[in-house]
């Protein structure tokens, strides 16, 4: 494939991370594995943020435990640091160092409901598409309600308008419930009103008291909807 024709990032990538793409995009099964979360967003779709993990997904179940060994052995033999945190059938995380560079990797078993491929990159690794990664964001802070996940949320409503990616969300999660996605909205009142106390560290500045007005107007609208039903 013409490298003009694969995904290209915003540069927010740090040498370690690069490093450790390189032996993922090395293996035998790397077809199978796209990277997701907010590293994915902000390298390749919205160079917003910084983000020090990396998530790599699959919709194959039976990849997941065979791929951390062999992610394993690659380090090893490349000379890079690697400490397995957890181990499970469908979720194994790990932990690699560098000089004085720490790197969180999460391997893990996705849905293989999709609304669109995954994307090559020019690093040889796949990417979740942007049309599912922000409908994936959204269920992330429907889940955990994060600052980190506030700011995904908030750039990504920004270039759109917001109510159809509930339909979405539906789509990739039958438990998701607006009722229920408003009070995770609400939550956002108790992050800081100042960028600097946010647990992020952003490319693209952001107002955090707008953030949050704007997060609890969504709330609101919402409930409105919900008690006139």
């Amino acid at each position: 494939m013409p490298e003009a024709s694969l995904l290209k990032g915003f540069g927010t990538l740090t040498p370690l991370q690069k490093e450790f793409m390189g032996i993922l995009a090395s293996l035998p099964d790397r077809n199978q594995f796209y990277l997701a979360g907010g590293t994915a967003l902000g390298e390749y779709y919205l160079g917003h943020r910084l983000s020090f993990d990396l998530d790599y997904f699959t919709g194959v179940e039976s990849l997941v435990l065979p791929t951390s060994y062999q992610i394993e052995s690659a380090c090893q033999k490349n000379n890079l640091p690697v400490k397995v945190i957890r181990r499970f059938a469908t979720f194994v995380q790990f932990q690699v160092e560098r000089e004085n560079e720490s790197l969180k990797i999460d391997l893990a078993l996705d849905s293989p409901y999709r609304f669109e491929p995954t994307v090559l990159s020019r690093e040889g690794i796949y990417v979740n598409d942007y049309p599912d990664l922000r409908v994936d964001k959204l269920l992330a802070y429907f889940g955990r309600a994060e600052p980190r996940d506030a700011v995904d949320l908030y750039f990504i409503i920004q270039r759109e308008p917001p109510d159809p990616l509930l339909e979405l969300a539906v789509q990739k999660d039958p438990g998701f419930d607006n009722y229920w996605f408003a009070l995770a909205l609400n939550r956002c009142e108790k992050f800081p009103d100042e960028l600097e106390r946010w647990p992020v560290k952003m490319l693209q500045p952001f107002e955090p008291r707008v953030l949050k007005r704007t997060l609890l107007d969504w709330a609101i609208k919402l409930m409105d909807k919900t008690m006139k039903k």
